[in-house]
């Protein structure tokens, strides 16, 4: 029997497919080959704790499991670009295109159903999974498109498993993001929708959402009573306060209960601040065990001179290094670009990274440490989100547990993303 890809891309005209040596796939390719390159994503680092290095296990990767199936994933996935990605105009109405030509999304489903693995008796029923992600499959920006009501209402419908995972958040939680979603796609469910569906039948819940941070809650549990520095954007901190932390300081408040930090906080006109002479007393009693980035930091020179203040000493204004003092910093992704309303894409987290790397890296060099204190140091930046593998078996187990609640077990693993890196990764 054909493989769903191929039944897919038989469907398919030519045209809807980015060619593979386009222009904004090797930029792609390219970006995210120079993330990895930079910060190891396909690994996680061990970290050394300075009081208890016993926690160091904690940051290993997670222990192998069965591997998310790949089969035909990068066909597979070209085709489904066109099934729920609007990269151009001309595929806006992608789902009725696939309609149209006889494979649709029940088609690949029943297709799927007729040749199940061998079930024993007494197991569960045997479905696909889907894992999606929302930027350039679901939505352009803050613009949802109309056909993605469609094909959740389709996968419903058949009882299929399906998740959303994002190297997003924005600092909302899962609940938030799940009501986000909810509210714009009912604006595009059908009329016969409406009238089948129960105002309670929501197209996501929370357990369906996985944003970037989400890993945070179940691999940074050990943190949650530990004093931790949050880098983004201030809503994060209702997510921090949702995961159980309780004694987080936000890099904006840090900065303002230490204003000599920051020669040009925000305000500022990008002028030193020497209209006065700060006359405080400053208590520097934090003693943070890890650097947890949530979202992209909104003013990037301090969120760099603070973090690296930070990872060099428990008490930046009054010990400028301390060898004994190592934490971890966490990336919640590592997305060098990301696409928005503007025409290109923009410098997302991964660029924060790349930036504090070297920035770290040159204040230790004129603080005149030697290269192996360097490169262990630099071993402390631990990275999350796609396409680190860590994110995947988090992804995983979220499907998992959505067929457990649908009474189903699942046959065969699927992502579905706009940018092909991300379902290329060694992880699946």
């Amino acid at each position: 029997a054909s493989s769903p890809s191929a039944l897919l891309s038989a469907a398919l005209p030519a045209r809807y497919s980015d060619p593979p040596n386009s222009a904004f796939r090797q930029s792609k390719a390219a970006d995210l080959q120079g993330v990895k390159d930079a910060t190891s994503a396909d690994t996680t680092p061990s970290i050394s704790f300075e009081d208890d290095p016993s926690q160091s296990d904690r940051y290993a990767a997670p222990p192998s499991s069965p591997p998310l199936s790949t089969t035909s994933i990068s066909t597979y996935h070209t085709s489904c670009e066109v099934l729920v990605s609007p990269g151009r105009a001309e595929i806006k109405n992608g789902l009725d295109i696939i309609e149209e030509t006889g494979s649709g999304l029940r088609e690949l489903i029943a297709h799927h159903c007729s040749s199940p693995e061998p079930q024993r008796s007494g197991t569960k029923r045997p479905a696909p999974g889907f894992i999606f992600d929302l930027d350039g499959v679901f939505k352009n920006a803050g613009r949802y498109y109309s056909f993605g009501a469609r094909v959740l209402r389709k996968l419903q419908r058949e009882r299929i498993p399906y998740i959303f995972m994002t190297n997003g958040g924005g600092g909302r939680t899962e609940q938030q993001y799940a009501d986000l979603i909810n509210k714009k796609l009912a604006a595009f469910d059908s009329e016969d929708d409406k009238k089948t569906v129960s105002e309670s039948e929501s197209f996501v819940t929370e357990k369906q959402m996985v944003l970037s941070y989400s890993p945070f809650l179940t691999h940074l549990k050990h943190l949650r009573h530990a004093p931790v520095l949050i880098v983004g954007c201030k809503r994060a901190v209702n997510v921090v306060e949702s995961y159980g932390f309780t004694k987080t300081t936000h890099i904006e408040e840090y900065a303002r209960r230490h204003p000599t930090l920051n020669p040009f906080k925000k305000g500022s006109g990008g002028c030193e601040k020497d209209d006065r002479v700060y006359r405080g007393k400053e208590h520097w009693s934090e003693g943070f065990k890890a650097v947890l980035v949530f979202t992209d930091p909104s003013d990037l020179f301090e969120a760099i001179q603070i973090t690296t203040d930070v990872l060099l000493s428990s008490r930046p204004g009054k010990v400028e290094y301390d060898p004994q003092h190592r934490i971890p910093i966490v990336f919640s992704n590592g997305d060098l670009l990301w696409k928005t309303q503007h025409p290109f894409p923009r410098f997302g987290q991964g660029a924060f990274k790349l930036s504090l790397q070297a920035c770290y890296k040159a204040r230790m060099e004129a603080l005149g440490l030697s290269k192996a204190e360097i490169d262990t140091r630099l071993g402390d930046f631990v990275q999350f989100g796609k396409p680190v593998h860590a994110q995947y078996i988090y992804a995983r187990q979220a499907l998992l547990d959505r067929a457990s609640d649908l009474g189903c077990h699942i046959s065969r693993f699927y992502m579905v993303a706009y940018d092909p890196c991300m379902c290329t990764s060694s992880s699946l």
